[in-house]
Formats: structure tokens, sequence, C-alpha cells
């Protein structure tokens, strides 16, 4: 994974969040389906997701949709 790529929450962080939604009441599982990776520190990427949220996640919590030029 590298900066520009287009990424989604992966399957377990899905299944994750839909276990834990209740919790909240609040399902982001539609607003994780395509973000852009914005930046990495090393630990982290920073993706701008599709609703405008900028967020920090781990590597095993996202996967590569599409890879940027």
């Amino acid at each position: 994974m590298k900066v520009g790529d287009l990424v989604r929450w992966s399957p377990i962080e899905v299944a994750y969040h839909k276990s834990c939604s209740y919790l909240t009441g609040i399902d982001l599982t539609n607003d994780r389906k395509r973000g852009i990776i914005i930046d990495n520190n090393g630990i982290n990427f920073f993706v701008q997701w599709g609703n405008g949220d900028f967020l920090a996640q781990k590597p095993n919590t996202i996967e590569v949709i599409s890879e940027s030029r």
C-alpha cells in the first residue's frame, strides 16, 4: 500500500464493526467502501474516506481496491 491507493475496509474490519455497531447505532460500513490513502507515517495509513472523514488506519484494517500510478 502506498499514498494515492484507493482502499476499503478489510472484510474482518467490516465484520468487527457490524458486530459492535449495535452499541452506538451507527453503521459506517457503507462509508468505508472507498477511500484514498493521503499519507503514511510507517505505522498508520491516513485515509480520506468518501464521506469526508480523515482517519488513521492500521495496515491490517484496510485493503487496496486500485493502486495509484
